[in-house]
């Protein structure tokens, strides 16, 4: 069973890193702030829902992946290569794509909603399937990973970058 904790500490560990050290995945995570609580309190169907997650756990996921290519490319080599640089670029054009995904996928869920504001009946987020309850515990998630992250780094775990 301490594997199994130690490994979703590593995981948190990781995310909690790029939170701390990378402007876009802070950008990313206010970003899907925004989006679980719009969909918690704005008339939003579940298979949008689903839709809406899904990207914006599209675009955190490749700003992980982008975020480790270039660790380990820094890791590689200290010199400009052009090897180097296509791995880098590839990785970041991969968290550009999602992230055009998602602002697409947010436009269409949104756009008709926004304007005027079709709240949410309060009463809707207690009735299966329990979209309440999901949404906001992906909020009370997105909050506590945030927490974690500013603990490492005042506890001197976690540093910012050039710190």
């Amino acid at each position: 069973m301490g594997k199994l904790v130690n490994s979703f500490r590593y995981a948190l560990d990781g995310l909690a890193h790029a939170l701390v050290t990378q402007r876009n995945m802070r950008i990313h995570f206010v970003a899907a702030f925004a989006v679980v609580a719009l969909c918690t309190l704005i008339r939003v169907s579940t298979p949008e829902i689903v839709a809406a997650l899904f990207s914006v756990t599209l675009v955190i996921a490749l700003e992980l992946v982008n975020t480790a290519v270039e660790h380990v490319t820094d890791l590689l080599t200290t010199e400009w290569h052009s090897a180097a640089k296509v791995a880098k670029d590839v990785a970041a054009a991969a968290v550009f794509i999602a992230a055009v995904n998602a602002l697409t996928v947010a436009y269409l869920i949104f756009y008709d909603k926004l304007s005027p504001v079709l709240w949410r009946d309060p009463r809707t987020l207690m009735r299966p399937p329990f979209m309440g309850v999901i949404l906001l515990a992906l909020l009370c998630l997105i909050v506590a990973v945030v927490a974690y992250a500013v603990a490492g780094v005042r506890k001197g775990r976690l540093r910012r970058k050039g710190r």
